[in-house]
């Protein structure tokens, strides 16, 4: 069963928009410093949020079988058996934390689309989770998910853990 994250939509056009913003800023401070050769860099930081926030791509959390995939377009997309999972409860994730994904760098990897209530999952035993993907990776023990149904998510994940 597929469970859409919550606020995708959102995270989406934050990230094609600061890309926009971010672009448009820098080329205006370069063109009136004159200074062309410090134009390059904000005109990719701009260029690569705006293609990021158009390919986000698919958001979702999917119990399929005897897994669990979390993806978040080409940032995030990871498989756990159900049988590393311990436990779900629901958790609350504050707007302060961010959006995407995110880290407390010690233990927990949040892959959050909104602000608010959230599926904390936690694992036996700790799994190599990507932070940035390729480069940067976590030994994550709990991981926080957002999805749009979050009531439903986490009955059918706890019905899944008891059998």
């Amino acid at each position: 069963m597929r469970y859409p994250l919550a606020g995708r939509e959102t995270l989406a056009a934050l990230t094609a928009g600061s890309g926009l913003f971010t672009g448009a800023l820098g080329l205006v401070r370069a063109v009136a410093k004159r200074a062309l050769g410090p134009l390059a860099i904000p005109v990719a930081v701009g260029g690569g949020l705006m293609w990021l926030g158009r390919n986000l791509g698919d958001a979702y959390v999917e119990l399929d079988g005897e897994k669990l995939r979390v993806k978040l377009g080409v940032l995030f997309d990871e498989v756990i058996p159900l049988n590393d999972i311990s436990r779900v409860r629901q958790a609350d994730w504050p707007l302060l934390g961010g959006l995407g994904v995110r880290t407390n760098m010690r233990d927990l990897v949040a892959v959050v689309t909104r602000p608010g209530p959230v599926a904390e999952i936690s694992l036996w035993r700790p799994y190599r989770l990507p932070v940035i993907p390729h480069v940067y990776w976590v030994r994550a023990q709990r991981i926080l998910v957002s999805p749009k149904d979050l009531e439903a998510f986490s009955a059918d994940l706890q019905a899944r853990l008891v059998s």
